[in-house]
């Protein structure tokens, strides 16, 4: 079974190189990352991740240059307060490079809270509340634009909520930016977002799996700078794209204390603008958990 579930994963992998995924959100994929499952042993979690992508060659429809190669550290705590009252912390370092230049910095912070509910012996109900906050830079001192970023310039909140059966799970999520990131060539406001995720998870002795559906629905159009003035916005027709991924992780319990993690996505739509800088042609990820 190991053996298969290796050489699945490696086939996704490969099949992903000519496809544009977009797992990259702006943060409500926060919520119901983490099955509970993964919390059965051990309460606590401290994560180091690293992702590497690409958004592709091809130019936006409006002509931008894309070609950005995009790798992120990111450092996770998954922390159990009391009585299943939980807050999940993350920051990211990211560093960011195109045909227009290169960027790197710390990304934006994310903190959520989470209770867990137990509705019958082996189905929760988990509700989660928290947000995203403009802690990476959106500024260079060669003025790159916003997609070169770490960070997306705005403070979001993120809520939602996640229900989770024998083997598998759904949940829904909202998040809401506030105002418009400061970046000198763009000046980007992004919509809102509602989330839906759903999915099946399993383990196998010291090996586990998940596969699930993911869906960002952008709620308005993006607004940028129209070039005139610095107080001129125009919002991008057709801007409002949403974002479908199949996801599939493979999870690898070295001990009890111990986990390592690798996830991929296959996308089931193209992005036809870039402006946030979250487009992907590809997303391969691991990480490496500590469990307490």
């Amino acid at each position: 079974m190991i053996k298969t579930t290796a050489i699945v994963f490696l086939l996704f992998v490969i099949f992903l190189q000519n496809n544009f995924a977009q797992c990259s959100d702006a943060g409500v994929c926060t919520i119901g990352r983490h099955q509970v499952n993964e919390m059965a042993v051990r309460k606590n979690h401290i994560y180091f991740g690293v992702n590497f992508g690409s958004s592709g060659k091809e130019p936006d429809i409006n002509g931008n240059t894309n070609d950005l190669s995009i790798v992120s550290f990111k450092l996770e705590a998954d922390i159990d307060l009391k009585n299943n009252f939980r807050v999940n912390a993350s920051v990211p370092y990211t560093l960011i490079s195109g045909p227009l230049g290169e960027n790197n910095g710390v990304g934006d912070v994310e903190a959520v809270f989470s209770k867990m509910f137990r509705i019958k012996k082996k189905h929760l109900l988990t509700f989660f509340l928290g947000g995203k906050f403009a802690t990476g830079k959106v500024n260079s001192s060669d003025s790159l634009p916003q997609r070169y970023m770490p960070g997306l310039g705005t403070n979001d909140i993120i809520a939602g909520a996640v229900y989770t059966g024998v083997n598998y799970f759904f949940g829904v999520g909202y998040q809401k930016p506030f105002g418009r990131s400061a970046n000198y060539i763009t000046r980007l406001k992004r919509g809102d977002d509602v989330f839906f995720r759903a999915g099946f998870f399993e383990e196998f002795s010291k090996v586990s799996v998940k596969a699930e559906i993911l869906t960002i629905l952008r709620i308005q159009e993006s607004s940028v700078l129209s070039g005139v003035s610095t107080e001129n916005f125009v919002d991008v027709s057709n801007s409002n794209e949403a974002q479908v991924n199949l996801l599939a992780t493979v999870g690898y319990k070295a001990s009890e204390d111990i986990s390592v993690t690798l996830q991929a996505a296959l996308p089931f739509l193209k992005r036809d603008y870039n402006f946030d800088g979250l487009k992907r042609k590809f997303t391969i990820g691991a990480a490496l958990s500590y469990n307490f």
